[in-house]
């Protein structure tokens, strides 16, 4: 038994992988169309094939001013300056909340968002069915 005398405390496990799943990939690349600003927002990924971290480009810069990862629980965004530590600027839920609380978009873009992404990655029911 964990925790008993003499016997070792398992630390819980994370099931949850760092990579983003590609609904929350699809979501950003919409976004980052969407999201007002001369110039656009652009997203640099650190790997196309399983992204664990997503850069982004504000409008009217050349390099990513900020940086959201994924971890176990949350999704962390930080501040990147230039020959200066990142600046964690919060945790939230996922890359979609992150990306929302740095640039929202209007609620109906948002919703024509999601509703696209419903048709490319339906949801499946308890026993696994679409």
């Amino acid at each position: 038994m964990a925790g008993a005398p003499g016997m070792p405390a398992y630390a819980k496990i994370s099931l949850v992988s760092a990579v983003f799943h590609p609904s929350d990939i699809a979501f950003a690349r919409a976004w980052s169309a969407t999201a007002p600003g001369f110039g656009g927002w652009t997203l640099v990924l650190d790997r196309e094939d399983a992204p664990q971290s997503v850069s982004v480009v504000p409008p009217g810069m050349d390099e990513p001013a900020f940086v959201v990862t994924r971890g176990p629980r949350d999704a962390r965004l930080q501040r990147l300056r230039p020959g200066a530590a990142a600046e964690e600027i919060g945790r939230l839920q996922g890359l979609r909340e992150a990306l929302l609380m740095l640039c929202p978009i209007a609620d109906d873009a948002l919703v024509e968002i999601q509703e696209r992404l419903e048709v490319e990655f339906p949801r499946r029911d308890r026993r696994g069915k679409r």
